[in-house]
């Protein structure tokens, strides 16, 4: 066992107070004189607490009812229709007025009446339930109700008392309950200024993003509430109980927000910066609770490793110290493992424990790059190039806050698709605890945004002073800092979205207050004001780290491949005022830049019924795809544009119609799918790949727009509302997996050759290696090139040319497989791609003619693999005489529903003619495969059980 040196620390709760001049530490609920009062008891008579969950889904029976008479009214006691709790207003009307109305499905979500047509009379409610006494076992001195998230105004009431009233959407509530029966019924209103949602009736400029801009006035609320042009507006504007409400059954007073307080950057540096443990000096504060407690730490395995009891700080009585000798540190899930350790709090006997939380201990520093003439970060001592995505949240009626499988589910797909960090856009949510925990235990980084937006707060619409009540605003902050500060995962705050100038946006007094509570509140992550200051060329300092990620961000469209590439693509021609030609600008990081995504033809099923495709170049759309977000693929391949100026004649292309040989005016819509799944197979890599190829040189990280949709959504994900990938998650994946990785450069061209690039993220030398490239010719798999080139050991966070390789011709795509071998060892599995010739002037968009490619279904073969436990297995063999290309898997479990997601070992794969692929999957046994791809005729395993006996024992070479 580790000992600890016990020394006393000055009160962190004193340093709390000093925000009191601002009026900002009042408590999180206001209580009338009628709520019960909490006795004051001796520690060491403390009993572990009971939480206890009043979710519907638990048993508890909760009804809603409508307070205007017009709707029925309060004052039955069966008033009102069962509400879903947690669940907003909405969710409890799917359940029970719109019972079996799919909202996602069609244009559907028009038959719910939205707040701007119907008042907001209509979404305000009462939330009713009988609380019980407490259960045998949990009874305990005092009951306290917790509401985690609520919108936007909620009043409670205990037998017809108001006891406590809250405002916004990213605060809690804590109010004393009496420990016996009792009616509880919260009052939630909606948000004061809910807004016009459609284009037609708002006519305001940007209108769309946060349709008129109202709901920016009430500050702390979800503004893609309002619609955005990836999503329709929430009729409800998340109105309602949609976070957990929890009662805690304790004695004596209630602890609060309890905080590892780390002191770890200090004693990282040198040759302890390459190791995975460090010395950390712990203090343990919280913003409430009993004085006297203790508390210890264990590690993963459940080991005490602080055996001896430091003691908590809370208000008015300072805590002692210690030292945690080689802590294991927290590291990113490709550079190490995210280690968390267990903090117990214990009553001052040392005999129950009260509370139990993980933390992590890492060092998280921001800092100027003058290479690269932008701010860097960096965790343990280590540059980190970020590779990421943006985030909205998990469904856009926040159906999901508080599911911790569906948060891990998609934290692990974004994982998997390579990405370390996650930026919580300032449009969405304050993400919940779940989301933190998933992303603490697989090793993810957040950027957590506050909820400002500039097309909303000033900049672009709206007003620099909103929101109207400042105070409101600065109290949600203060919450959400103290709910989220300690999960390790949360790697920097923002102030939010593309807000400048920065003396205006925050407001002065939100950002002061937001600075002083991260300081004195938190004190282990940075904050940057806002992810862009947008074009703002004259008052962007680089230097000034805090104040702005970028000065820009973008482009949103597709692009020709080798664009990504080229220094800030697509940005190079953007108007700036104060600049002339198209010299390079800083710009370390970009927040956002992304393309058209399309999802697969059977998951756009599911949320449409037109089998119409879109015309070339949009023309035409099909109404329920235009209803969810279309989005062209067109790319703009205008040579020598004008610069400063959007007033160009521009050469267009539709890549989904212009680049395939069978060129036809209509497409069916599941052509259009598997050709748009091409597309953004290559956009998505070659964006990942351009930017790494220029890490630290020109760029420290880029975030894609975006990782996932909250709806079914036509623009913005790598997999959709119902978890399954697309080719854009595996062209991500293609890129991003490896931190040590080989690519074809699509930039510049020397002598009509494309560049064989090695680029290691990596903290460590990679070792010598000898590459070998293969173009196989399409259709039909034939090698048309095979070269070698050998690789020394590459440092860290270095990216070096290996070697010339020049297209056998052009006219056509090839199948690129690239293999790496370490000396000594076998060739490692393929990296794939199919690009045709980078460096033809000839091809209408380079590297993207796909004019060769046959899209006559392919046969493929599905058989069931080898027995393993706890994990299953096919085999997939390629019948035809082509290439099958994207190959992807499906898999339904016994009753014919789709299971969702999959972890497949292998997805939007290629397979020659002849060739085999064996793919696992962890799970039960039993359910069938379907497989599918861009020229794949549909089969599937049929029952996996009774075709075990068909299995194969082996497979034919790889290669």
């Amino acid at each position: 066992m580790r000992t600890m040196l016990l020394q006393p620390f000055p009160s962190a709760a004193a340093k709390m107070l000093s925000l009191c001049a601002l009026s900002l530490c009042a408590l999180a609920v206001h209580a009338a004189s009628a709520a019960v009062s909490v006795s004051a008891e001796s520690s060491a008579a403390m009993r572990s607490p009971c939480l206890v969950d009043l979710g519907s889904s638990q048993g508890q029976r909760w009804r809603i009812c409508w307070l205007d008479k017009a709707y029925g009214g309060c004052d039955r006691p069966s008033a009102g229709v069962p509400a879903v709790v947690p669940g907003t207003v909405l969710a409890s009307m799917l359940a029970t007025n719109f019972s079996g109305l799919d909202p996602y499905f069609s244009r559907n979500l028009e038959q719910i009446p939205d707040i701007s047509q119907v008042g907001r009379a209509f979404y305000r409610v009462n939330y009713r339930t009988q609380v019980e006494a407490p259960t045998l076992g949990c009874e305990r001195g005092n009951r306290s109700l917790i509401l985690r998230g609520f919108n936007y105004i909620a009043q409670i009431s205990v037998d017809g008392t108001v006891v406590a009233t809250g405002t916004g959407m990213f605060r809690r509530l804590r109010v004393p309950v009496p420990a016996r029966r009792f009616q509880l019924d919260i009052l939630v209103e909606p948000p004061l200024n809910p807004g016009v949602n459609t284009t037609k009736d708002c006519g305001w400029t940007n209108c769309g993003q946060g349709g008129d801009h109202s709901l920016a006035k009430d500050g702390p609320v979800a503004q893609f509430a309002l619609g955005w042009d990836w999503i329709k507006a929430t009729p409800d504007r998340h109105t309602g109980l949609w976070d957990r409400v929890q009662l805690l059954e304790h004695d004596g007073d209630q602890l609060q927000d309890v905080f590892v307080r780390a002191e770890v950057c200090k004693h990282i540096g040198g040759a302890a910066s390459n190791a995975v443990a460090a010395d950390a000096w712990l203090e343990v504060t919280a913003a409430s609770g009993p004085s006297g407690l203790l508390w210890r730490v264990r590690d993963a395995g459940g080991e005490l490793v602080l055996g001896a009891q430091g003691q908590l700080g809370v208000p008015g009585r300072a805590g002692t110290g210690a030292w945690f000798r080689q802590a294991r540190l927290w590291m990113p899930w490709q550079h190490g493992s995210p280690t968390l350790h267990t903090l117990e709090v214990l009553a001052e006997d040392g005999t129950a424990v009260l509370h139990s939380q993980s933390f992590g201990l890492r060092c998280v520093e921001l800092q100027y790059n003058s290479k690269i003439d932008g701010p860097a970060f960096s965790i343990n001592g280590h540059p980190l190039f970020l590779a990421g995505v943006n985030w909205i949240t998990t469904d856009q009626l926040l159906r999901f806050a508080g599911n911790a499988e569906r948060y891990e589910n998609e934290v692990r797909l974004l994982q998997r698709a390579g990405a370390n960090i996650i930026r919580v856009w300032g449009g969405g949510i304050a993400e919940r605890p779940e989301f933190f925990a998933a992303c603490d235990r697989l090793g993810m980084l957040v950027y957590q945004e506050f909820w400002m937006t500039g097309d909303n707060n000033g900049p672009q619409a709206g007003d620099y002073s909103w929101p109207l009540d400042h105070g409101v605003y600065i109290e949600n902050v203060r919450d959400t800092v103290l709910l989220l500060r300690g999960h390790p995962s949360l790697f920097w705050w923002g102030g939010g979205n593309e807000l400048y100038p920065s003396a205006l946006s925050p407001p002065p007094d939100i950002d002061e207050a937001i600075r002083g509570f991260i300081r004195e509140l938190d004190g282990s992550r940075p904050y940057v004001q806002t992810s862009a200051l947008l074009q703002q060329m004259k008052t962007y300092q680089p230097t000034e780290t805090s104040a702005a990620l970028s000065v820009d961000d973008g482009p949103y469209s597709a692009q020709v491949p080798g664009e990504f590439f080229r220094r800030n693509p697509g940005l190079r021609y953007t108007i700036y005022p104060n600049r002339s030609g198209l010299s390079p600008f800083p710009l370390s990081i970009n927040p956002e830049v992304g393309g058209p995504n399309w999802p697969t033809y059977s998951g756009l099923q599911k949320f449409v019924r037109t089998r119409e495709a879109p015309s070339r170049k949009g023309s035409y759309v099909p109404d329920e795809l235009q209803f969810h977000a279309f989005e062209d693929f067109n790319i703009d391949m205008t040579v020598n544009r004008p610069n400063y100026t959007n007033n160009y004649s521009r050469t267009v292309v539709d890549p989904v119609y212009d680049l395939f040989g069978a060129n036809l005016i209509n497409l069916s819509l599941e052509t259009y799918s598997w050709r748009a799944n091409l597309i953004q197979y290559v956009q998505h890599r070659s964006l990942f790949e351009g930017y790494l190829e220029h890490q630290w040189s020109w760029y420290a990280g880029v975030m894609l727009w975006k990782g996932q949709a909250p709806w079914p959504s036509l623009r913005g994900f790598v997999y959709d509302w119902y978890l399954e990938t697309n080719a854009a998650h595996a062209g991500m994946r293609a890129a991003l997996a490896e931190l040590d990785h080989v690519q074809v450069s699509l930039g510049q061209c020397t002598d009509g050759a494309a560049g064989l690039f090695r680029l290691n993220r990596g903290w460590e030398n990679g070792p010598e290696k000898r590459i070998r490239v293969i173009l196989h010719s399409l259709p039909e798999g034939q090698v048309a090139l095979s070269q070698v080139c050998a690789t020394p050991a590459t440092a860290p966070r270095e990216a070096v040319r290996l070697c010339a390789l020049r297209w056998p011709s052009s006219g056509g795509a090839f199948l690129v497989r690239i293999l790496a071998q370490n000396s000594g060892q076998e060739e490692e599995a393929p990296v794939e791609h199919l690009l045709s010739n980078p460096c033809s002037s000839d091809d209408l968009v380079p590297a993207m003619d796909f004019r060769n490619l046959d899209e006559t279904p392919v046969p493929l073969e599905v058989r069931p693999g080898r027995d393993f436990p706890q994990q299953q297995e096919v085999v997939v063999r390629n019948l035809g005489r082509n290439v099958a290309l994207l190959v992807h898997l499906r898999l339904f479990n016994g009753t014919g529903g789709e299971v969702l997601p999959v972890w497949w070992s292998l997805d939007y794969f290629n397979l020659l003619p002849g060739e085999s692929r064996r793919v696992t999957w962890p799970g039960p046994a039993g359910g069938r495969v379907a497989v599918s791809g861009f020229n794949v005729a549909v089969e599937d395993t049929g029952d996996m059980d009774s075709r075990r006996s068909e299995r194969e024992s082996s497979l034919p070479a790889y290669v």
